[in-house]
């Protein structure tokens, strides 16, 4: 985000995460650095490589984020985290499910884990939702999962059925699968409702994909 005013955006130390009072201040200054945005009163977490396994903490987290970042560390859940921020991404841990984690972002990372249902995904993601490198097999159900998203991404995944769900997601402008044909298939309809649903659902099972035309 290119900011119009700047405005020093709160980080907080690891010492609010862990009780770790042997951190350096050269290693704060090297994993929090201070950002600038035009948002008023934001808090960026940055955690990421710190071999956490839990989010949770003493106190409670921000009610404004801007961003929270924990990316490539050992964490099994998302349990204890924020619910409500603007970038939220944990790529790279191992995470086996979405339960817990933020139900509203604009932007959402949570590739490169072991996930392998969407329950309890965000309800709403303003922009992105990046679920690569996972464990999926089907998204059955996805629509009653998630009110609005802008892109999806999936890809190198195990996905082999249960993709129409897809459309009837607002806002939703792009898939992106490793079926390359699914995926054409879907944005050809994309932004169409229920009636795209119906013409994606006729295009698979004219192509044989019988098993990805459904819900």
């Amino acid at each position: 985000m290119k900011a119009t005013s700047k405005k020093e955006v709160k980080v907080v130390t690891v010492g609010d995460i862990l009780d770790n009072p042997n951190i350096t201040l050269d290693e704060l200054v090297a994993r929090f650095v201070v950002e600038y945005v035009a948002s008023t009163d934001l808090t960026s977490y940055h955690l990421s490589s710190r071999s956490l396994t839990s989010l949770q903490r003493r106190g409670e987290w921000a009610t404004k984020i801007d961003v929270f970042n924990v990316v490539n560390n050992a964490l099994t859940s998302m349990e204890h985290g924020p619910t409500v921020t603007q970038c939220y991404t944990c790529r790279n841990n191992q995470i086996t499910s979405l339960m817990h984690g933020p139900t509203s972002v604009h932007y959402f990372d949570c590739s490169e884990n072991r996930i392998t249902s969407l329950r309890g995904a965000p309800r709403v993601i303003h922009d992105s939702f990046n679920c690569n490198y996972n464990k999926l097999t089907s998204l059955k159900g996805i629509h009653e999962q998630i009110d609005y998203m802008s892109r999806f991404s999936a890809e190198h995944n195990y996905i082999t059925s249960h993709v129409l769900g897809l459309m009837l997601i607002d806002g939703l402008q792009r898939v992106a699968l490793d079926n390359m044909q699914v995926e054409e298939i879907l944005n050809r309809h994309l932004g169409k409702g229920r009636v795209g649903m119906l013409m994606a659902q006729e295009d698979l099972i004219e192509a044989g994909l019988e098993e990805f035309a459904q819900l």
